[in-house]
């Protein structure tokens, strides 16, 4: 029996064009999940209306910034062809320098006959700062309208000359109903399947939640499950395809961009101060499955366990600290467990964030000016010169007073300050009592005789040791042991 697969009017000079490149939008206005980006009077609109790069109301570029498959390149396919411009396409991954002048000098060839250019260039982070040293001049000049694309957050992509130049247009990850409108419009569109392809619910939502928000990718997968469908299903006329169409082709490899990491990690480590363990089990797994170093999620679980458990449960920073040293010694793939197991702890632990404010409570005093200098009864004298300058003079010691004593350890002026403020979570709440009984304490005036016995006190301290009796000297040395 002859099997049929999917086929379009094509003809053998003009291969088929993959699904994600025939639904490309035909305007601009039809670009789905960026409305912002395409209302009138946007940037990128003022560039597709407006051929003539001569007004300064015009932007000259724009670097497009978004996740992968949201339109950057669609986008500025869209603005060469409705403003009637050249397309120059390049990417900067394998791009060279004689490349880039070449392509250049035809922009200004065409440019002399009057016929404009749109220069894009993706994946613009990969660019080398010498080739966006010959860029600046030309796009400074407004020579073409130039539009690059990435992934990655401006600021980290071009040198801040170019960048300063460049109208930054923020592309929105595409949501769930945006995923579902591209699909849908693929499974009916005469470019696309042309009704051949029905989505049943379970693997239209496979479909648009395995894409991670690409559209591009959810495209390339629906038209690989809906071949595979065709193959088995033979010549039997509308094809439903199933969640195991979709399962059985599906790229389960996750994208992980710098990007993608820095988001994931934050993801993991909200979900940990959530409390919420099966999410955060899952980013790191995420993360884990994509090929990060365990060291590195290793590490945010400690800086959670101290910043977000803190003092209602010491006993998580331990064990973070614990499944830190267990993965590098164990390696992948038993690492994961007792990553994981401190993931799971840090999560469900009680939650303090007390160690974090205290910090951030001193950091704005020293930033408003309190710096004063170490008290002198605190500092460790260097020398005799320093110790007769009252350096070390007058400290005491509180093991020599039962725990408390009347002194003051913050610079002058600072008397009072408080920075530690504990919480009633976790083990913390017995910590409440403890520290009210010393801050008032610390509050009150010593009384007269402790006055007295402070004063004793400091008086021995600074007495010069007595000379050893003649007894004494005769001593064997208790320090280095008895003579042999």
């Amino acid at each position: 029996m002859d099997m049929e697969i999917p086929h379009y009017e094509t003809t053998r000079t003009e291969p088929l064009k993959p699904l994600a490149e025939r639904m490309r939008p035909r305007r601009i206005e039809d670009v789905v999940g960026q409305e912002e980006v395409v209302a009138p009077g946007s940037p990128l609109m003022l560039m597709a209306q407006n051929p003539d790069l001569s007004s300064l109301a015009v932007p000259g570029a724009a670097l497009l910034f978004g996740p992968p498959g949201t339109g950057k390149t669609t986008l500025s396919q869209l603005v060469a062809q409705e403003s009637g411009r050249h397309m120059m396409k390049l990417n900067a991954v394998n791009l060279n320098v004689s490349d880039l002048t070449a392509t250049l000098a035809t922009i200004s060839r065409l440019r002399r006959r009057n016929e404009e250019c749109v220069l894009f260039i993706d994946e613009i982070h990969r660019l080398p700062q010498d080739m966006q040293d010959i860029l600046l001049p030309v796009v400074e000049k407004r020579m073409m309208c130039f539009i690059a694309a990435t992934t990655e957050p401006p600021a980290s992509v071009l040198q801040p000359a170019l960048l300063s130049r460049c109208i930054v247009v923020h592309l929105h990850k595409l949501t769930m109903d945006n995923l579902g409108e591209i699909l849908d419009r693929a499974c009916a569109d005469p470019r696309g399947l042309n009704g051949r392809v029905r989505l049943d619910p379970e693997a239209r939502k496979m479909l648009i939640v395995s894409s991670g928000g690409d559209a591009r990718r959810s495209l390339t997968t629906l038209e690989a499950a809906a071949s595979r469908a065709v193959w088995e299903g033979g010549d039997s006329g509308v094809v439903i395809l199933t969640a195991d169409d979709v399962r059985a082709v599906a790229d389960n490899v996750a994208r992980y961009s710098f990007q993608d990491q820095s988001n994931m990690t934050s993801a993991m480590i909200k979900s940990m101060r959530g409390s919420d363990a099966d999410a955060a089990v899952y980013w790191a797994m995420r993360m884990l499955n994509a090929g990060e170093d365990p060291k590195f999620i290793a590490r945010s679980v400690i800086t959670t366990a101290a910043k977000d458990v803190g003092m209602a449960d010491p006993e998580a920073l331990r064990v973070a600290t614990a499944a830190a040293d267990a993965v590098d010694r164990l390696g992948m793939p038993n690492a994961r467990f007792p990553l994981l197991e401190a993931v799971v702890y840090v999560s469900t632990a009680p939650k303090s964030d007390s160690i974090q404010r205290a910090s951030e409570a001193v950091s704005r005093d020293i930033h408003d000016g309190y710096i004063g200098d170490v008290p002198d009864h605190l500092r460790e004298p260097l020398d005799e010169e320093a110790k007769k300058e009252g350096e070390g003079n007058g400290y005491l010691n509180p093991h020599d007073f039962g725990g408390f004593v009347h002194q003051e350890y913050l610079p002058m002026g600072m008397e009072g300050h408080e920075y530690y403020q504990p919480n009633d979570s976790g083990m913390e709440h017995r910590i409440i009592p403890w520290l009210k009984d010393y801050r008032d304490y610390m509050a009150q005036k010593p009384s007269a005789d402790e006055e007295r016995e402070y004063e004793e006190y400091r008086h021995r301290a600074a007495a010069p040791a007595s000379a050893p009796s003649a007894d004494e000297a005769a001593a064997p040395d208790a320090v280095t042991g008895p003579a042999a």
